[in-house]
């Protein structure tokens, strides 16, 4: 079931991509695993995703060319504001599965994993897996990172006149009441409590309570641990003048406002925000649901959403000059704070905790 065995032998595969997976699918199925009388693809595939911006220039993106090439397949969108929302609505589905697939932040898709919410994946039934990064696929199996972004500071470019170059930054005095910073379960919480830890010198996968004492102190310089509209418009209407958040939807955002918001990766360095393509086991329309995802992995779709909104691809593909250098860089040439998808899963509900507990509620 590994998805690196016989890779090289296999790779060959990955060339016939969607037609190839089609062929299959009219071969093994009938109308209830969405392969129509005609040999060809049919049905509703249930994708639940990201709201706002990214579900519609993922639509534009990848939804609407793949149901061009499958007219008989019509994907719903279902738009949740995190990965830990999916979560929760996945959790509510699995004795009776409405959704078949599911785009999520890889630290959540492990607990999915984890619990059975998810189906491991095999070349023979994704080819385009043979694209995948060997970094960027699950060693169990289970569905791959998808596409890639980093997180960083969000700031107001009319108010600095040079982009922050430390997360220290956050902390200044000159910033009371002026910063925005999404709290756990967001992965934007939890990477920020790794940087508190990291700027103190702790080590946290051993203990926080270093970095807690500094998030703390960091506290009353937060306007809101729940920005709303987000964490971007909230720079951009002038709520506050800095925060965190990911770069994609930052560099996206920047280009709206004409340039009043902008994005920097601190030197200390940053942390990966990786999202996943699973397929819900039991999926209700598994023929097509996997069409999907060996569509979402292929070099075409891969380049169409770096262009449309910036996240980095996680298979090897050229990108433009002009688009790759807004795209966080995944070759070493900057700095990236190591959160382990495994390690993150299993703090994620006590940070939470201690966010609310002793940081929230100063």
């Amino acid at each position: 079931m590994t998805n690196k065995k016989n890779r090289a032998a296999r790779a060959v595969v990955a060339t016939s991509a969607v037609a190839a997976l089609m062929t299959l699918a009219a071969c093994s199925g009938g109308g209830s695993t969405g392969a129509d009388g005609d040999g060809g693809l049919s049905g509703t595939v249930n994708v639940i995703g990201y709201s706002g911006i990214w579900q519609e220039r993922y639509t534009e993106a990848v939804i609407q060319p793949f149901q061009e090439a499958n007219p008989g397949v019509t994907i719903n969108y279902v738009a949740k504001r995190s990965s830990a929302e999916m979560l929760s609505a996945l959790q509510s589905q699995q004795s009776n599965p409405g959704t078949d697939v599911a785009l999520m932040d890889q630290s959540v898709a492990k607990s999915g994993n984890d619990q059975g919410l998810f189906a491991e994946l095999t070349e023979d039934e994704i080819p385009n897996l043979a694209n995948v990064k060997d970094e960027f696929l699950d060693p169990d199996g289970f569905g791959p990172v998808v596409h890639l972004d980093g997180i960083g500071i969000l700031y107001d470019t009319t108010v600095f006149d040079e982009a922050p170059t430390s997360w220290e930054e956050l902390w200044n005095d000159d910033w009371k009441g002026k910063v925005n910073l999404m709290a756990p379960p967001s992965l934007l919480g939890l990477a920020v409590t790794a940087v508190a830890s990291t700027l103190e010198g702790e080590d946290y996968t051993q203990s926080v309570d270093e970095g807690v004492a500094k998030l703390k102190e960091l506290a009353p310089n937060v306007q809101t641990f729940a920005p709303n509209p987000d964490e971007w418009q909230s720079i951009i209407t002038g709520q506050t003048v800095i925060g965190v958040g990911q770069n994609a939807r930052g560099q996206y955002y920047a280009d709206e406002s004409d340039g009043k918001l902008g994005i920097a990766f601190p030197e200390e360095g940053t942390i990966y925000q990786l999202n996943t393509v699973n397929l819900v086991e039991n999926a209700p329309n598994e023929a097509a649901a996997q069409a999907f995802v060996d569509y979402t992995l292929s070099e075409e779709a891969q380049l169409a959403f770096a262009e449309a909104l910036y996240y980095a691809p996680s298979v090897d593909v050229d990108i433009p000059a002009e688009t790759a250098e807004r795209i966080v860089a995944t070759d070493g040439s900057i700095e990236i704070l190591p959160l382990e998808t495994e390690f993150l899963a299993s703090v994620r509900d006590s940070w939470t905790e201690i966010w609310k507990k002793d940081i929230i509620s100063q």
